[in-house]
């Protein structure tokens, strides 16, 4: 009977991004646990992340909302959940065997938000006092739960997250009618944020789904936009949308996964490249989407033929960092360099952890150059 519900609920959690990893063979597991999560992230540096593997799994998935596009709502079947004690017994059986070393814990809203948010809670505080664990544990903020509940769930947990899932209460509206966006998510997303800034809670991330509804990837990267810039949100997750049988979207057509890897690449230049909002806008096209064949930062660097060809020798590491094929690892490495000699092969840039073939068009060195942009039109 356990193993029944675990493989139930580890399943009903697959829709929750939470990490890189990818699981394998899902129903064939005892839970899904091939999940990776980084911990220590706050540095927002790569040497830093260490990796974890986590038991991904809901407390229940009996839900009282009426999502149209969830495995969980009210008009899916199967329903079930785990006691507190039933999660720690399997959570410590896993760990024992090494197959996971945190825990991602989440669940559809039983009866109400706190009244669900208890259960995980305490599913939590006798993992960590009772059963000793110490390691990573990520739990899931309910919509609509209250200031207390949050506050508990962040002196237990390393992460908390509140899915946005779209960019506005127009877009919730169509899929989720029985939550408020204004009341439900952001002003619990600013609750958690005031748990962040205070030194309570590590960290916390968001998701969208992407293909729910008619909402842009401008709607979307202005919504995640104005979250960094005005919390101190850690990162957002993307969700291309999946019908689910059941619900009533399952015969909505999926979204292409190449638009979640787009926007996950349009996040990665926002947080960690540095780049604007106004310079992610000229990937766009003229219906706000991101091409699916080509990616931004070749896009944005196409479209801007007057900041190119940049000499490395001349160029700040912010420039370094516009060029195609320039990480931060190998922008730091460039500069470094440049200390001590001047740049004059382009197999030094090779050395620094340049991807060339994607670079070449949009440098130089002491005036040449190998490659044309065109080659990239």
């Amino acid at each position: 009977m356990l193993l029944q519900k675990l493989q139930r609920l580890g399943m009903a959690a697959s829709w929750d991004s939470c990490g890189s990893g990818k699981q394998k063979n899902p129903r064939k597991s005892i839970v899904p646990v091939q999940y990776r999560a980084f911990i220590h992230e706050c540095s927002q540096t790569q040497q830093e992340r260490k990796p974890c593997r986590l038991m991904k799994i809901l407390q229940s998935n009996n839900c009282i909302h009426e999502c149209k596009y969830c495995a969980n709502s009210t008009k899916c079947n199967k329903k079930t959940e785990l006691k507190p004690k039933e999660l720690v017994q399997a959570f410590n059986f896993l760990t024992k065997k090494r197959l996971v070393q945190g825990l991602f814990l989440s669940s559809a809203v039983t009866r109400d938000a706190d009244t669900t948010a208890e259960k995980i809670i305490e599913s939590a505080r006798i993992l960590r006092f009772k059963a000793g664990f110490k390691g990573y544990i990520h739990l899931k903020v309910l919509p609509g739960m209250s200031k207390e509940k949050i506050r508990e769930m962040a002196e237990l947990a390393d992460r908390l997250s509140l899915n946005i899932e779209v960019p506005d209460g127009e877009f919730l509206s169509e899929i989720a009618p029985t939550k408020n966006f204004s009341n439900d998510l952001e002003k619990r997303l600013k609750w958690i944020n005031e748990l962040k800034e205070k030194g309570i809670l590590k960290s916390f991330t968001t998701q969208f789904i992407a293909g729910a509804t008619k909402e842009t990837d401008l709607n979307i990267l202005k919504k995640m936009h104005s979250l960094y810039k005005k919390t101190k949100l850690y990162r957002s997750y993307f969700s291309a949308f999946e019908p689910v049988k059941g619900t009533s979207l399952e015969k909505t057509k999926p979204e292409n996964p190449w638009r979640e890897h787009r926007l996950y690449q349009a996040d990665w230049l926002l947080r960690i490249y540095g780049f604007k909002l106004r310079e992610l806008k000229l990937a766009l096209d003229s219906n706000g989407m991101l091409s699916l064949h080509k990616d931004p930062k070749m896009a944005i660097a196409v479209n801007c033929p007057n900041k190119h060809p940049l000499d490395p020798n001349n160029a700040t590491k912010e420039e370094l960092l516009q060029v195609p094929g320039i990480g931060p690892k190998a922008a730091e490495k460039i500069e470094a360099m440049k200390k001590t000699a001047q740049l004059t092969d382009f197999n030094e840039l090779k050395k620094c952890g340049v991807i060339l073939q994607r670079a070449m068009p949009f440098l130089q060195l002491e005036g040449k150059r190998q490659t044309r942009i065109t080659a990239f039109q």
